[in-house]
């Protein structure tokens, strides 16, 4: 066993090899030579607003996806460090050429002290970090986020590794004997150069066109690794072994030795077994751009050539401070005609790559209501330079927006005329909900409305909406959802109405649930309607008949009293008559299916 020992020891101090830090370095001559030929035989009129050539370093996390093939012995996460330096290519292509270092720790779960023919014997553990060390190259794709500060990289590369340690041994000597010891667990690690590949995913911010802070996320995996094979035991002599020696009986705590001495293996050298080895992890990158930046200076305006620029507009609401999405943006000249429209993205960006040099404004229109005007100068227009102006929107008011849904589905209503009641003043404002059921209103401060929908052959929810307690300079956006239902001739349509036990009182939520149909027949000047009560089977016939009767009686007085004309509105009780299930006299039943027989409907009558 002492030269497992030495082993561990010489292993230990050659974890950093050459061989990566060799490749590496004429890896990066090849690729420095060809940024400088690129860039001397690159046409002169292309630019790039942040250099060509960038350089960056990495330092994360690494969590291992491999194991052993038992429970005593796991791998753990451990620190990443990593090189990159990229090529930058038109079309948002590139190159790239990575180094990475990744330490992982085996980690022994045999407990310090186990039993030896139920004697103590405390156990010696010894192990070896496990050093990954891996060279790659490959393409690149730079995606704009549509903010010039912000872009996502995805890298794959293909390279090589070095794997070396990862060696774990554990020993006990035996409680009669200290010259004795037994082996209970001997990993032997790995000692291999092998093919791998990786997968990068980096979110770059730039401070600067020079300087960007980045959080990256990246797979990594080395195939057909080949575990290490040769061992000294001691008192054996040379032997090959199977990886992952295990010399005792899997028993739970306090572990036992087994009687039998640790098996071994023989593995035939032209036969080694192999194993692919994966990770993925998380960093954080500092990278710093070289190469040309355009210059500041501004141009005459004859003498700049009339080529096509980008402009990149943000609409922001001013008392918040936060992008709107969804506004509409237009860039007019001086004259007022409209040269170019967009519509702010999710990051409150419109992006226009199409303008001409000239002198033109900025503005935009946020649900109606203009914002500020920005001007955008001739000077400005400089080679290369991607524009930025900011519009804002300083209107007082909150944005309700809402949408219609189908209730049940929950798919989108169209063509519903949404009122919107200020309860404190009496105002009514009205729009009409989009193909996709969408509508906007605007809320005063300190203010509580009424929100209900308007559409042939529906029954709209009534909801509310306040703005009481709401601060302008941190809230925008009030959402609201409003909920409508098929409302048909001859089918009924079921209202959330309940009543006090043998009572037929409306209680206030269930007036509130009758406003609904309040509203619809108001708004419905021709239209009829049922209104009948239903019981459940419990009771006797006559009972239930009369409570029904006075129930429905009870809702449509309600109605009456809202401005809705008698004639228009009927009241029918059926007790138990119209069983929506089986649970009739004599049938038990849940008290849920009796519950589901006592109900309001509301029938449109076309006759």
């Amino acid at each position: 066993m002492n030269n497992f020992l030495q082993n561990l020891e010489l292993r230990a101090n050659r974890t950093m090899k050459a061989s990566p830090f060799t490749a590496l370095f004429l890896s990066l001559l090849f690729l420095l030579g060809s940024v400088s030929g690129w860039t001397q035989t690159a046409p002169e009129e292309e630019t790039f607003s942040r250099g060509i050539f960038s350089l960056g370093i990495e330092a994360g996390y690494d969590q291992p996806l491999f194991s052993t093939p038992y429970q005593e012995l796991r791998y753990r996460g451990n620190r990443y460090l990593g090189i990159d330096a990229d090529i930058r290519l038109p079309a948002n292509f590139g190159l790239r050429l990575g180094y990475a270092n990744i330490v992982t720790n085996p980690r022994i779960l045999i407990p310090d002290v186990i039993f030896f023919d139920t004697l103590p014997s405390p156990t010696i553990k010894q192990s070896l970090q496990l050093n990954r060390q891996y060279v790659g190259f490959g393409p690149s794709y730079t995606i704009d986020l549509g903010s010039p500060r912000f872009t996502l990289l995805v890298a794959p590369t293909a390279g090589y590794s070095w794997l070396s340690g990862g060696d774990a041994l554990v020993e006990s000597t035996q409680p009669t004997n200290d010259l004795l010891t037994e082996t209970l667990l001997l990993n032997t690690g790995f000692e291999a150069g092998v093919w791998s590949g990786k997968i990068d995913l980096e979110l770059n911010y730039y401070l600067t066109d020079n300087l960007s802070l980045g959080l990256g996320f990246y797979y990594l995996r080395h195939f057909g690794v080949p575990f290490d094979q040769n061992l000294d035991l001691n008192g054996v002599g040379a032997v090959t072994i199977a990886h992952g020696e295990n010399g005792f009986v899997h028993t739970p705590n306090p572990y036992t030795l087994s009687a039998d001495p640790p098996m071994i293996v023989p593995i035939e050298r032209d036969k080694p077994k192999c194993l692919d080895l994966a990770s993925a992890g998380v960093n954080v990158s500092l990278r710093y751009t070289f190469g040309s930046v355009p210059k500041e200076e501004g141009c005459d305006v004859c003498a700049c050539p009339n080529d096509q620029h980008r402009v990149v507009v943000t609409v922001i609401d001013e008392p918040t401070q936060q992008i709107i999405p969804g506004a509409d943006v237009a860039i007019k000249d001086i004259a007022g005609n409209i040269v170019a429209t967009g519509t702010t993205n999710s990051f409150g960006v419109a992006d226009f790559g199409q303008i001409a040099h000239g002198n033109y404004t900025v503005s935009g229109l946020v649900y109606e209501v203009e914002t500020t005007v920005a001007t955008l100068m001739d000077e400005e227009f400089r080679p290369g330079a991607v524009i930025q102006k900011q519009v804002f929107y300083n209107d007082l008011r909150f944005i309700l927006r809402g949408r219609t849904v189908q209730k049940g589905p929950q798919t989108p209503e169209p063509n519903v005329i949404v009122s919107l009641t200020n309860e404190r003043t009496g105002g009514v404002q009205q729009d009409n909900s989009d193909g996709r059921g969408e509508f906007v209103f605007r809320l005063e401060p300190n203010s509580d409305y009424k929100v209900v929908g308007k559409k042939e052959n529906k029954l709209s929810d009534i909801e509310r909406a306040s703005t009481m307690g709401l601060v302008r300079s941190t809230t925008l956006f009030v959402d609201l959802e409003l909920g409508v239902e098929n409302f048909d001739c001859g089918r009924g349509t079921i209202l959330d109405i309940k009543y006090p036990f043998d009572e037929a009182v409306l209680t206030p939520e269930s007036r509130f649930e009758l406003d609904r149909l309040v509203h619809y027949l108001l708004d419905h000047p021709q239209a009829r309607v049922e209104l009948s009560s239903h019981t459940d089977s419990r009771g006797s016939d006559s009972y239930n008949f009369d409570l029904s009767d006075r129930r429905a009686r009870s809702a449509v007085d309600y109605i009456i009293s809202k401005g809705v004309p008698a004639r228009r509105i009927i009241a029918q009780g059926y007790g138990e008559s119209r069983l929506l299930n089986r649970c009739a006299d004599g049938v038990p039943c849940s008290e849920a299916e009796h519950r589901l027989n006592r109900r309001t409907e509301a029938k449109l009558l076309c006759n």
